[in-house]
């Protein structure tokens, strides 16, 4: 079996009614060179939402899934995106199944995608299984560019006015220090502080430099590990309003994937897994994990659920709605309605605190630079002769 992990290959043969009791590696070098070359391999979300409502089109007019897939492979603009389908066609045309052939793509495609093309294909209703993905990832592309809009543009204000105050430090109050210098004249002190800042960042610009990369060295290295993106996560979600954004972004994410799952047939557990690692915050997703497992042992999703305080009582009312009545995947879809009005009107919110203090942050450094140039001027100018 190739695959990129011992748990994808269980998953595979067990896709394929094999009863697995233990699975060990073995290969090549280059063998497993290429499966490190295949976990490198993703697929943008834009591209994948296009992907899967393609093929759930054709999957539903009646063309075999090999010729859809060999369809889409030729039509992929992406060279990324066009090796993984022609790898996901070559290994169905060698047997295997849909799900285990994607599940060889971890990058590309999640773990809630694989359980919800394998449960399509249990249940015998891919197409469905395929409708449901497409609509699922749209509405998270949606959601998604929303947040990103939102903030792209105090980023850029913010990126352009450390570049300018930095040009300004740099380049303009060393050329006016040395026309002061020669006139003798007195500098003030926010002048001399500023002088020294100069000298500070054209002297020790690398060290910043070096800062800034280690940075972001250590912030990828610690997305790599399980505890170091649980310490980034819940750093993240202790910011003010951030952190409120991504709460809510995960409970949207919840709701809606967890429709998906209730309505394509997969098993509750087993979807509540996929889910949890799907929500984008590891805090979330460990608290909505261990719910899971409080519901192995017999305590229904809301009484589970209710154990964390990181999940929302709104959310855990709702559930509990929707499991005394029945109709759960309703209950989850308002649920998720519901926070990504909420997320949008937080995301509204940022965005109304957050101009203010960049129109006063911007203001002030283009002040100060402009006193600690002036001030010298028109000292200079009160000792010219009338």
């Amino acid at each position: 079996m190739d695959a990129d992990t011992p748990r994808v290959a269980a998953a595979t043969l067990q896709s394929r009614g094999y009863l697995v009791s233990a699975v060990s590696e073995q290969g090549q070098q280059p063998e497993r060179a290429l499966r490190q070359l295949r976990r490198l391999r993703g697929i943008n979300r834009r591209d994948l939402v296009i992907f899967t409502r393609q093929l759930a089109t054709m999957i539903s007019a009646g063309l075999p899934i090999v010729t859809a897939l060999r369809v889409l492979e030729e039509q992929a603009s992406q060279q990324q995106l066009r090796e993984v389908i022609g790898s996901v066609r070559a290994g169905i045309e060698r047997g295997g199944s849909l799900s285990s052939e994607i599940a060889k793509h971890p990058l590309a495609f999640f773990e809630f995608y694989v359980n919800t093309i394998r449960a399509g294909e249990i249940s015998g209703l891919l197409d469905v299984s395929l409708e449901y993905l497409a609509d699922y990832l749209e509405r998270e592309l949606d959601l998604v560019q929303r947040v990103r809009t939102a903030a792209t543009y105090p980023l850029v204000v913010l990126v352009f006015t450390m570049m300018v105050a930095t040009a300004a430090i740099v380049l303009i109050v060393p050329m006016f220090v040395q026309i002061f210098r020669s006139f003798k004249v007195a500098l003030p002190l926010i002048t001399i502080i500023m002088v020294r800042v100069s000298l500070a960042v054209r002297s020790l610009w690398w060290l910043g430099l070096l800062a800034l990369v280690a940075s972001c060295v250590a912030i990828v290295m610690l997305r790599r590990t399980r505890a170091g993106r649980r310490t980034l996560d819940v750093l993240l979600l202790r910011l003010p309003m951030v952190g409120e954004i991504i709460q809510k972004l995960a409970f949207a994410r919840f709701g809606r994937s967890m429709a998906v799952v209730i309505r394509s047939g997969i098993p509750l557990l087993e979807g509540l897994s996929a889910v949890a690692d799907s929500l984008g915050n590891r805090v979330i997703g460990d608290a909505v994990a261990a719910a899971r497992e409080r519901m192995r042992q017999g305590k229904s999703m809301a009484d589970s659920l209710a154990r964390s305080p990181l999940i929302s009582p709104m959310v855990v009312q709702m559930i509990r709605v929707g499991e005394e009545t029945g109709a759960m995947e309703t209950v989850l879809n308002k649920i998720a309605e519901f926070y990504e009005r909420e997320v949008d009107n937080t995301v509204k919110r940022f965005a109304s605190v957050v101009e203010p203090l960049l129109i006063m942050f911007v203001g002030g450094v283009v002040a100060i630079v402009a006193l600690a140039v002036l001030l010298p001027i028109w000292t200079l100018i009160a000792r010219l002769p009338r």
